[in-house]
């Protein structure tokens, strides 16, 4: 197994990465807007790459499906409100009601793990997270994430906590470069790590935001740092869950590191399982030399991290394509009954 998590190019597996994935065996995948063009043909793609992954524990296939301007089934029909519209109804059962439709899409899509709830507070900064948060306050953000982390995973959907510790107060969108953020470990835990830190019991893994913190570690972004991985979230705060990296294509990790550092520093920091998830077929030789080259005391936690997470994951049979339509109807009325926030300014992850 290889402890990554992979893109995939487009709604049907290419030759070439047949072989890759056959050979490399990564321990998961992402799936985007670009994978999810029909009903039955991303279904299909996502037992092709469970069928693909050697050994008794199916892959990660995971997705960004948060709602409002991160969904990534539009094109099949799937729309769901945003974090914010929700919380803008301040309503617990409608934030149930969008947990339950979001895991009944993603079970027969073949989908195991979302990556969602964002735990971020919100702000007015232009920073990839207007609208996707559950509001500004932490004990906002804890109790209605919470509602919604809940009924996913009561419904057999992983989920993920992002981004820590907290990336609300970046000034700008680390789809583009580095926010540089600054605060303790005391500061973030007194306000934007709150939420993460509340709801840690119930969270089955957490994403790592890419920023830098000087005060923390002045060289290295959060998601590569042994002193914000192994040091804040592992030691102090006691995390044995399994943590993704966020995106290391992403502007704020790919102007300074090729995927290849990356991932290694990532694993090297306390990550479980960085992402890469665009290019993948030309670098992904790459990741696993160096990757392979880690110190088995570094690897070895991740691996039994992950193996229990795999555990978890389920498997379900799709739903008839009479149901599959039933359930677009009623997923588009309750769309219908919660209004939009605006989603301004727009940013790359929207685009995905």
């Amino acid at each position: 197994m290889l402890p990554v998590v992979v893109g995939v190019e487009g709604p049907v597996l290419t030759e070439r990465e047949r072989a890759l994935f056959a050979r490399l065996q990564p321990a998961g995948y992402i799936l985007f807007t670009r994978n999810i063009t029909d009903y039955e043909l991303t279904r299909e793609l996502t037992d092709e790459l469970r069928r693909l992954t050697a050994g008794p524990d199916a892959p990660v296939i995971a997705i960004d499906q948060e709602g409002g301007r991160v969904v990534r089934t539009a094109d099949i029909g799937v729309q769901l409100p945003s974090a914010a519209a929700l919380a803008a109804a301040d309503d617990a059962h409608l934030i149930t009601q969008a947990a339950l439709y979001t895991a009944a899409t993603l079970q027969t899509l073949g989908v195991n793990t979302d990556f969602a709830p964002v735990l971020d507070l919100a702000s007015p900064h232009a920073n990839a997270l207007p609208s996707r948060c559950w509001g500004s306050g932490p004990q906002q953000v804890i109790s209605r994430a919470g509602v919604w982390n809940r009924t996913l995973c009561r419904r057999g959907i992983m989920t993920c906590g992002k981004h820590f510790p907290g990336m609300g107060d970046a000034e700008c969108d680390p789809h583009h470069d580095l926010p540089v953020l600054h605060g303790t470990r005391e500061s973030f835990m007194e306000r934007a790590a709150l939420p993460f830190h509340a709801l840690m019991p119930e969270l089955p893994s957490l994403m790592i935001a890419h920023l830098l913190i000087p005060e923390m570690d002045a060289e290295l972004p959060t998601s590569l740092s042994p002193e914000l991985v192994g040091g804040f979230l592992r030691t102090q705060l006691g995390y044995d869950g399994v943590v993704f990296t966020d995106d290391l294509c992403m502007g704020a990790i790919a102007k300074r590191y090729s995927p290849a550092e990356s991932a290694a520093l990532a694993l090297r920091a306390g990550c479980d399982l960085p992402l890469v998830c665009h290019g993948v077929c030309d670098v992904l030789e790459d990741v696993a030399a160096a990757v392979q080259a880690l110190p088995q005391q570094v690897l070895q936690p991740a691996y039994e991290r992950i193996g229990r997470f795999r555990m978890l994951l389920t498997h379900t049979p799709p739903m008839p394509f009479i149901a599959w339509n039933d359930h677009l109807s009623n997923l588009a009325a309750f769309c219908a009954g919660v209004e939009e926030v605006s989603a301004a300014p727009g940013s790359p992850v929207q685009d995905y």
